[in-house]
């Protein structure tokens, strides 16, 4: 077998995976190309340039909980007990043992930069990760099972200090001491007589990464390593696999581009997000393309007041789950907001009700369900936010954001992301494929970008090691055939979620 040195890996995907992985391949002396239809050459990922404003990298920011307890960790509580294990989220602290890893990196990152990247000017606001915190704003004016089992499990693992709860007075009087007292934000629960306010929990550890800055960070950081990136609908946009067949048995040797170049590899990886599935349809089972809804609002550098009141030194993330999970695990009401980001624009996401697409499944994808497939809108055809989500987001913003209440959206979309079946990634060999030849690196479900600095490490050793890797994610991540479907994924075309079903949304 080739030395690592002289092996080639060729990455599908300059999203958060690919380029993590690529820059840490690279690093270990692998020959690195990475190719994608986007000209992120000339968009520096920033959103609103080209027609890449569906995917889930080419954002503002991303939430980044050190905790990971927002409310993508509660899914993944949620689904363990779906799948009928009883563990608490204390067995199951992988992904917040990886955040944690994660959120030194971006401190290492920041203060490398020393708060400088494009902009070139100086100061924390300009810093690739912001340690705002992040406010979990809970259903009622009690903690719910949730924060509670999760706030035991921090306390286990040594981190409790760091969680100030609003109606703990001991809670409280740490957060005035620390500083972090002003971000203990009240708001009032409607139509509540005597009025009462929500509880909610401060995680002075989290906050959020500037997503889009932190990509192109990473991309010309690979570029100085020495990784060869492919830009564009044609160089760059991957077309199929090249395939060595002998017998029942199938090998990649590379892979082809639209513009007809073959481009040969030891090892092909698909790590293009929401696209995945459709690039290699042996993904179908453990992946679907959802979408969620985000709006911004815009706040003009003269309005000091709301410049100042929203600025990540003064507003933290907030997060709110507007109702309890249902019975059986179904989140309908996941809901975030963001500080402003430099430009002055507030955003809001809305993931309770995580849209998809269905259309007809192609004959070679190893599973469909009738017939068809969740796949991303194309960027000719955008979908308005659907009403649902337009109410929700409207309800968040009057009781979060008031000042808001009576403005227009000042943009609107929906971003695709790739949920797994279970909320955890996927990042292994292809069994289809002879002799480790096909990777996959993807199934962010929308908690991967916080990761970025530290994916790629993990990604490798597992793609260099395989079954004998020592990464602590490698049994989360790995290839599961076996596994139910969850997460929504079973909710299939005839469900309340897909834009495709007439009379389904407005």
């Amino acid at each position: 077998m080739d030395t690592p040195s002289r092996k080639s890996v060729a990455i599908v995907g300059a999203g958060v995976f690919g380029l993590s992985l690529a820059l840490t391949l690279r690093k270990r002396k692998y020959k690195v190309d990475v190719f994608d239809q986007h000209k992120y050459d000339l968009t520096r990922y920033e959103p609103g340039k080209g027609n890449e404003y569906q995917v889930a990298s080419v954002d503002h920011n991303k939430i980044a909980s050190s905790s990971l307890l927002s409310h993508e960790v509660q899914k993944l509580q949620a689904n363990i007990r779906r799948e009928k294990f009883r563990a608490s989220y204390g067995k199951n602290i992988h992904y917040q043992r990886l955040a944690l890893e994660s959120r030194q990196a971006w401190e290492n990152i920041n203060m490398s930069m020393n708060g400088q990247y494009e902009s070139g000017v100086a100061g924390s606001e300009f810093d690739l990760f912001q340690s705002c915190g992040m406010l979990r704003v809970q259903p009622t004016d009690q903690l719910d099972a949730l924060e509670r089992e999760t706030l035991e499990s921090l306390k286990s693992e040594g981190h409790r200090d760091a969680q100030f709860v609003k109606g703990d007075s001991q809670d409280r009087e740490r957060a005035m001491k620390a500083g972090w007292d002003k971000k203990l934000l009240d708001f009032t629960i409607p139509e509540t007589s005597p009025p009462r306010t929500f509880e909610a929990v401060l995680d002075s550890l989290a906050g959020f990464t500037q997503c889009s800055q932190a990509c192109a960070y990473v991309h010309d950081r690979a570029v100085e390593e020495g990784v060869t990136f492919h830009f564009g609908p044609e160089k760059g946009e991957f077309d199929s696999l090249v395939v060595e067949e002998t017998g029942a048995s199938k090998r990649a040797v590379g892979l082809k581009t639209k513009d007809g170049s073959i481009h040969k590899a030891d090892i092909v990886v698909i790590a293009a997000g929401s696209f995945s599935t459709q690039l290699l349809p042996d993904l179908a089972y453990h992946l679907e393309s959802s979408a969620g809804s985000v709006v911004t609002y815009k706040i003009d550098k003269s309005n000091t007041e709301l410049w100042d009141k929203y600025s990540p030194q003064r507003f933290p993330v907030i997060t709110w789950k507007s109702a309890p999970r249902s019975g059986n695990g179904k989140d309908t009401g996941s809901i975030y907001v963001f500080p402003r980001t430099p430009e002055g624009l507030i955003k809001i996401g809305y993931r309770g009700i995580k849209w998809t697409n269905f259309q007809t499944a192609p004959a070679n994808a190893v599973f469909s369900q009738d017939g068809q497939w969740s796949v991303p809108l194309s960027p000719t055809d955008p979908a308005p936010i659907p009403d649902a989500a337009k109410e929700a987001i409207k309800k968040f913003v009057s009781i979060f954001l008031p000042e808001f209440m009576d403005c227009d959206f000042y943009s609107t979309k929906l971003c695709w992301y790739t949920d797994s079946l279970d909320n955890s990634f996927v990042v292994d060999y292809v069994p289809t494929y002879a002799d480790k030849s096909v990777f996959v690196c993807t199934g962010g479900s929308g908690h991967g970008a916080k990761f970025l600095p530290v994916l790629g490490d993990h990604a490798a050793d597992i793609l260099e090691h395989g079954e004998e890797s020592t990464s602590y994610m490698r049994k989360h991540w790995q290839w599961r055939e076996s596994a139910p479907r969850r997460n929504g994924l079973e909710d299939g075309p005839n469900g309340p979620r897909n834009l495709a079903k007439p009379g389904n949304v407005s």
